[in-house]
């Protein structure tokens, strides 16, 4: 069972680097999701250097939340030539 968890949040991480790929806000918001799925199970089995850096994860996951609000993107202009 720990394990089929653990393959979905690596589907849930790839989908997020995919996102962020393509510029897509809600893939902190997956990657948040992935790293709270990785760190009940570092917990679990008791790999507390994993355990860190989910926490470490989901804090630049917050992080990058905030940032990509804030940020304003460049118009993009149509220039004929």
């Amino acid at each position: 069972m720990i394990e089929l968890i653990g393959i979905i949040a690596t589907i849930l991480a790839v989908t997020g680097v995919l996102a962020n790929n393509r510029r897509l806000r809600w893939c902190f918001i997956v990657w948040f999701i992935s790293n709270s799925i990785t760190l009940i199970i570092h917990v679990h089995v008791g790999v507390w250097s994993l355990m860190v850096r989910d926490v470490i994860f989901l804090m630049l996951a917050v992080e990058g939340w905030r940032m990509w609000k804030l940020r304003k993107e460049p118009k993009c202009t149509n220039v004929n030539t």
